[in-house]
């Protein structure tokens, strides 16, 4: 009896470590997640170094897929592509990203999966209140990851869109 005890409580703690990491990789891709959020929200006074800071998110040679203003998707490889991305309608709309349902998998010592949920309200700054170009949308992000030195960034990323209305009235209390 004693035996089985200490060969159970054994297995348990080599188990632990790999269980650990793990957890330890869900946590740093569910913080590049808040991060690409966080940066796409708030553009920072230098909005060229908010883009380079955003495609730092992401591996050197990451494919990003998203859907542009006339729902056509465009691809952009690595981070000089993804910062100007990023900088595109910057500075004429507002952008609000809400993320959720995030779920990360991870795949080795090295990779993981995931998906999340997106709702993006998109509104012209200065508007009106009841300018009709304001736009909001639920997409489901489906992603890998790749960890280096210890973060993890995004290696690919498809923006699948589930939702759109290109005629909402968005209230925007800041003109």
């Amino acid at each position: 009896m004693k035996n089985t005890v200490l060969a159970g409580l054994l297995s348990l703690g080599a188990t632990l470590p790999a269980q650990a990491e793990s957890t330890a990789q869900i946590v740093a891709c569910t913080q590049t997640v808040n991060d690409y959020a966080w940066y796409l929200d708030h553009p920072g006074d230098d909005m060229s170094a908010t883009a380079q800071a955003f495609a730092q998110l992401f591996t050197e040679d990451a494919v990003l897929r998203l859907a542009n203003a006339r729902l056509e998707e465009e691809t952009f490889t690595g981070h000089s592509e993804i910062a100007g991305r990023y900088l595109q309608g910057r500075d004429q709309m507002r952008f609000l990203h809400l993320m959720s349902n995030i779920r990360i998998q991870p795949t080795s010592d090295t990779t993981a999966t995931g998906t999340n949920y997106v709702q993006i309200f998109i509104h012209p700054i200065g508007a009106s209140m009841d300018d009709p170009r304001g736009v909001t949308g639920v997409a489901e992000y489906r992603d890998e990851y790749r960890f280096e030195d210890g973060v993890c960034r995004i290696s690919n990323r498809y923006a699948n869109l589930r939702l759109l209305s290109l005629q909402n009235i968005i209230q925007d209390p800041k003109p």
